[in-house]
């Protein structure tokens, strides 16, 4: 059996109401934070592709042709990667009570390891294209994005939960 399906109903629909939030609230922040405001207006490169990038993934270089049809693929995939990782984090912390009794920096923590893996495991392994090594700069910009912008909102919607009920 899964692990849900061993969970009473009303804690079960607290964690998929957790995860929802969680998978929403990181992919917004991600979305607008990393995607936007840095990668679009600090490093000058067009939304589109930033979003057809991740559409990249799975379609490789045709994701750049594909217009606002692959840009919107992005968006979803972004949102389906963000739901992913929010719910990773979320069963981990109902199952691992050292992580409940540290959730902060535990969730900080999560979030540089998702930078991590996200960086040398999924999209080397991924259709997207090979990008150039990051700069000193780019690579504390993005370990440090990832424990706030991923990481840390995980954290609080654990720890409040706890506190709730």
């Amino acid at each position: 059996m899964s692990a849900i399906s061993n969970t009473p109903v009303n804690n079960r629909n607290s964690l998929l109401r957790s995860i929802v939030w969680g998978g929403v609230i990181i992919g917004t922040l991600h979305l607008v934070i990393q995607n936007f405001l840095v990668f679009s207006l600090l490093y000058k490169i067009p939304f589109i592709s930033v979003v057809q990038y991740i559409a990249s993934g799975a379609l490789g270089d045709a994701a750049f042709a594909g217009g606002i049809a692959t840009a919107l693929l992005g968006v979803i995939f972004h949102y389906l990667i963000s739901f992913v990782v929010a719910a990773v984090f979320i069963m981990s912390a109902a199952r691992i009570p050292l992580l409940r009794r540290n959730v902060i920096v535990g969730s900080i923590l999560f979030g540089v390891a998702a930078w991590f893996v996200m960086s040398f495991i999924v999209i080397p392994l991924s259709a997207a294209p090979q990008l150039p090594p990051p700069t000193l700069f780019q690579l504390i910009e993005g370990i440090i994005d990832h424990a706030l912008t991923v990481g840390l909102p995980l954290g609080i919607i654990v720890q409040r939960n706890a506190s709730v009920k």
